[in-house]
C-alpha cells in the first residue's frame, strides 16, 4: 500500500515538471516571435546614451538620455523634444530618421566634419532605438565629474531662463525653418496659428521677416506686425535678429502699448494740425534748439514766408532776418540794435513775457506774442489787428469830433449814465460850475453833482427830482424846471432821457435878474413852476 501511494507522488511529481518545462518553451518561443522586450532593448545600452521611442512617445531612455530631455516643455511631444536638442548639431536628423522604418537602421552623422559624434537608428518591430555616440579619438577631451555637474546646473539654469522668458525667443535656419522656440513662441503659435499646425514640428514660422542678420554682424532690429487667427486683430513686436553660426537667433518683444501711444499721438497732432489750419492767427513753435517745429498757414500768408523756406525747418534769427527783409517788422535804426532787440525778443518769449505791436512800413499793424513751452521751446504768434486798430482810431476820432461838438455848444451840458454816473460833459458846463468831471480823481456820480450844485444855487426842490429821474428805470419824458445861482442868475434845466438808460442834464443861462437888498429867504414857500412836456418813448 506503501509502495503504491510512493509511486502516484512520484508520476505526479514528473507530470508536474514536464508541464512547467512545456510551459516555458512555449514562453520563450512567444517571447522570440514578439521580438526583444524594452528592457531588453534599454540594458545593452546602459553606460549609453539611447532612447527608445513608439511613434511620438519615449517609451524608455537611459539615465543619460532622460536629463537631456528635462525639463519638459509646455505643449510639446518627446519626439519635437529630442529634435529640438538634436537638430542643432545633425540638421537632416527629421529627415533622417523618416527613413528607419526601410532602412531598419541608419547612422546620423552631425553637420560638423570636425565632430565625430554620431546617433544610431535602429527599428525594432514599431519601436525606434536611437544611441548617441560620442566621438572615437582616443584624445577626445575629458569631464570631470565636478565639471560636468557645473555644466548640467548651467544648462538647467539656461533652460528654465529660455522656458520662463516672457519675450519669444527663437532660432531659425538661413532657410527660415525654426530649430529651436521657447515656450512663449509656442504658447503664441497655439493662439494664432490653426489647429492642424499647432502641433507640428518644426512649429511654423510667425514672422515672415527678411532674415538682415544674416548680411550683418550686429544683431538688426525692426517692428513686424502679426495678424491674430483667434483674437482678428494686429499684434505688432519689436523683433531683434542677430547671426550665430549659420542660423539666425531671433527675440521678439510686444509692441503694443508703443503702437497704440504712437498712433494716440498721430491722431492728437493730427487732430491740432487741422485745428491750427483754421486758425488766423499765424503759429511758430521753436524747439529747444531754435528751430521751427511747427506752423500753420496762416503764418505764410500774415509773413508773407514761402512754404518751402518754412518747411526746411529755419532757425529763430534766420526767420527773423527773413521778416526785415521782407520789411514785415518793424525797420530798427541799426543791425546792432536790431539784433539786441531779438536778443531781447527771444529771451521774454522764454520768459513768457513779451508782447508787442508791430507797426508795419505798409501800414498793417500785427500784435506778436512769444510764450514758452515743455523742453524749452517757444511759440511766437502772429495776429493781424490792423482792422482793431483802425476800428480803435475811428472811434477816438467819432469820440474827438462828439465832444468838439458839445464844447461848442453855449448851453453847459452833462450826460448821466444809468447807473448815475457822469459820462460826458463840456466846456461850458466846466466854466458854469467851476469842475470839469473828465480831469477828477474818481468818478462823479449824480449825488456829487447835485450837491455841488446845492452849493452854489438857491434852495431848490428841483436836484432831488433830477436825482430821482436820473436813478428812475423805464419809461421816462422829457421835462425842464428852473433854478437860481447866488450871484441871481436864473437858469433854465432840461432834462432829457436817452437810449440805455441814459439821462442828458442841459442847463441855459437867463439874463440876470436885478438883485436885491433884503436878504432872501433860506428856503422858497412854494416849489417852483416845473414846465413839462408829452411823454415821449426814448
Amino acid at each position: 500500500m506503501l509502495e503504491v501511494d510512493l509511486n502516484i507522488i512520484i508520476l505526479t511529481t514528473t507530470l508536474s515538471f514536464v508541464v512547467a518545462v512545456l510551459a516555458l518553451w512555449v514562453v520563450s518561443r512567444s517571447i522570440n516571435k514578439s521580438g526583444p522586450s524594452t528592457y531588453s532593448l534599454m540594458i545593452e545600452s546602459d553606460a549609453e546614451t539611447a532612447f527608445l521611442f513608439d511613434n511620438d512617445t519615449l517609451v524608455d531612455a537611459t539615465q543619460t538620455a532622460r536629463k537631456m530631455l528635462e525639463p519638459k516643455t509646455e505643449g510639446a511631444t518627446d519626439w519635437q523634444r529630442f529634435l529640438t536638442v538634436f537638430t542643432d548639431r545633425y540638421s537632416s536628423l527629421g529627415e533622417d530618421l523618416r527613413m528607419l522604418g526601410d532602412a531598419g537602421s541608419l547612422t546620423v552623422l552631425p553637420d560638423d566634419q570636425n565632430d565625430t559624434s554620431c546617433i544610431k537608428a535602429e527599428w525594432w518591430s514599431g519601436l525606434a532605438r536611437l544611441v548617441i555616440e560620442g566621438p572615437k579619438d582616443a584624445d577626445a577631451p575629458k569631464i570631470d565629474a565636478p565639471g560636468l555637474a557645473a555644466l548640467e546646473a548651467e544648462l538647467e539654469t539656461l533652460r528654465h531662463t529660455a522656458k520662463l522668458a516672457p519675450y519669444l525667443v527663437w532660432q531659425e535656419t538661413r532657410d527660415g525653418q525654426i530649430e529651436w522656440a521657447n515656450a512663449a513662441y509656442l504658447s503664441l503659435a497655439k493662439t494664432t496659428l490653426p489647429e492642424n499646425q499647432i502641433n507640428s514640428w518644426p512649429p511654423p514660422r510667425l514672422f515672415n521677416h527678411t532674415a538682415v542678420a544674416q548680411h550683418s554682424a550686429m544683431p538688426q532690429a525692426t517692428r513686424v506686425s502679426l495678424e491674430s487667427s483667434a483674437a482678428h486683430e494686429t499684434q505688432w513686436y519689436d523683433l531683434t535678429s542677430k547671426k550665430v553660426n549659420e542660423s539666425t537667433l531671433c527675440f521678439a518683444t510686444s509692441a503694443d502699448p508703443i503702437v497704440k501711444a504712437e498712433t494716440s499721438l498721430n491722431g492728437f497732432v493730427q487732430t491740432l494740425t487741422k485745428t491750427f489750419a483754421h486758425l488766423s492767427i499765424g503759429l511758430a513753435i521753436f524747439d529747444k534748439d531754435r528751430q521751427l517745429a511747427l506752423f500753420n498757414p496762416a503764418l505764410t500768408d500774415l509773413t508773407k514766408l514761402p512754404f518751402g523756406f518754412l518747411s526746411g525747418r529755419p532757425t529763430l534769427y534766420s526767420m527773423l532776418d527773413r521778416l526785415r527783409e521782407n520789411q514785415m517788422m518793424p525797420e530798427p535804426k541799426d543791425y546792432k540794435s536790431w539784433r539786441q532787440q531779438m536778443t531781447a525778443l527771444e529771451a521774454a518769449a522764454a520768459d513768457g513775457t513779451y508782447e508787442e505791436i508791430w507797426t508795419l512800413p505798409s501800414g498793417q499793424t500785427y500784435k506778436v506774442i512769444g510764450r514758452p513751452h515743455a523742453d524749452g521751446a517757444v511759440a511766437l504768434l502772429f495776429e493781424d489787428i490792423s482792422d482793431e486798430i483802425s476800428l480803435t482810431r475811428n472811434f477816438r476820432q467819432e469820440l474827438e469830433v462828439g465832444q468838439a461838438v458839445l464844447d461848442g455848444l453855449k448851453d453847459a451840458v452833462v450826460v448821466f449814465s444809468s447807473t448815475g454816473l457822469i459820462t460826458v460833459s463840456n466846456a461850458a458846463y466846466t466854466d458854469l460850475w467851476g469842475v470839469d468831471p473828465s480831469t477828477a480823481f474818481g468818478e462823479m456820480s449824480i449825488s456829487d453833482a447835485t450837491r455841488l450844485w446845492r452849493d452854489v444855487c438857491d434852495p431848490t426842490p428841483l436836484w432831488d427830482e433830477v436825482s430821482g429821474f436820473v436813478c428812475t428805470q423805464g419809461e421816462r419824458t422829457e421835462w425842464s424846471g428852473h433854478a437860481t445861482l447866488d450871484t441871481g442868475q436864473n437858469l433854465t434845466c432840461q432834462i432829457s432821457p436817452l437810449a440805455g438808460g441814459a439821462t442828458m442834464v442841459a442847463f441855459s443861462a437867463e439874463k440876470p435878474a436885478v438883485k436885491l437888498t433884503q436878504k432872501r429867504t433860506a428856503k422858497p414857500s412854494a416849489k417852483p413852476k416845473v414846465a413839462r412836456k408829452k411823454p415821449a418813448k426814448t
